[in-house]
């Protein structure tokens, strides 16, 4: 059960980077930093993103050892 709730929470903390990131290219996009910090934020979104889907895909897979 833990890690449904870290797969949830990984997945809300990569929703809010994302619409952060896209506000900041929305409303920033003549501003240098503003465009660099986006970028950041993408890729960190990107990463909770991956780590919700590994979290989730341990939770799942089949263990090599219970097969006999």
């Amino acid at each position: 059960m833990k890690r449904i709730e870290n797969v949830v929470l990984l997945k809300v903390i990569g929703s809010a980077e994302l619409i952060a990131a896209l506000v900041m290219f929305y409303l920033y996009h003549d501003a240098v930093p503003a465009v660099i910090g986006g970028l950041i934020l993408l890729g960190l979104s990107a990463n909770s993103f991956y780590q919700a889907h590994k979290c989730y895909q341990r939770q799942y897979s089949p263990r090599k050892d219970d097969n006999p």
